[in-house]
């Protein structure tokens, strides 16, 4: 049996939040279509029930907006489509500056676990809802874009986190012992019960629970089990 360690990105690698809003910001501006006045607050707790771009067009359309808690069971439309296209695109203007990954600041535990990360790619895998560009080029810039990324377009695809992980077998118990970090709750219930390991880190946009764990609890399991596969090798 393998070990897979899959880490989600924003809320547990990075702090991308405000990296989002800013994005959103752009892409509606000075159209009388969309508010103007969405504050910093207000989107952060929209964006914990956001899984795709175009989502965000139920929080800022004037007329259609839906209340985040209705996202999940709302089918797109054109017109959500057309502002995630504008979403990309003016994330695509904002990447033109070669700093800007600057905008979405590490957390520790992209510090703590970026050696592991450089030693044992294989081992590791990010699922994230951002886009994989996105995701691509801050690694990057961060030094450490060695490990297999899943992201925006494969939950398009294949429609959910849970859908990509059973796509990439992760899910067969015989053949894999899979870690995966997450902040938000909602998307580790899929993995109860599916996985070896579902992890809460409480560092992240989420609330806490009981069973939610720090940076340096998550390392330290990451590490412990690192070993015991290396020497499971030899």
């Amino acid at each position: 049996m393998e070990i897979k360690f899959v880490l989600d990105f924003d809320g547990v690698l990075f702090n991308s939040a405000f990296e989002a809003y800013s994005v959103a910001n752009k892409a509606i501006e000075g159209n009388p279509a969309f508010r103007q006045d969405i504050t910093y607050e207000e989107f952060l707790a929209y964006r914990a029930f956001v899984t795709d771009a175009w989502q965000y067009n139920r929080l800022y359309c004037r007329e259609q907006s839906l209340p985040a808690q209705a996202l999940h069971d709302f089918q797109p439309e054109e017109r959500d489509w057309a502002f995630a296209r504008d979403f990309f695109a003016a994330r695509e203007v904002i990447m033109q500056d070669a700093e800007w990954p600057k905008v979405m600041p590490p957390y520790d535990f992209f510090f703590l676990l970026k050696p592991l990360l450089l030693k044992h790619p294989e081992r590791f895998a990010i699922l994230s809802t951002r886009n994989i560009q996105s995701i691509r080029e801050t690694m990057a810039f961060h030094g450490a874009d060695v490990v297999k990324i899943f992201g925006q377009e494969d939950i398009r695809r294949l429609g959910s986190k849970f859908a990509v992980a059973t796509d990439q077998r992760w899910l067969d118990g015989g053949k894999w012992f899979v870690v995966y970090v997450d902040d938000m709750n909602s998307h580790l219930e899929p993995f109860e019960g599916q996985i070896h390991l579902p992890l809460h880190a409480d560092w992240g946009y989420d609330n806490g629970t009981p069973c939610s764990l720090s940076a340096n609890q998550v390392h330290t399991i990451i590490s412990s089990l690192l070993t015991i596969a290396e020497k499971d090798r030899t």
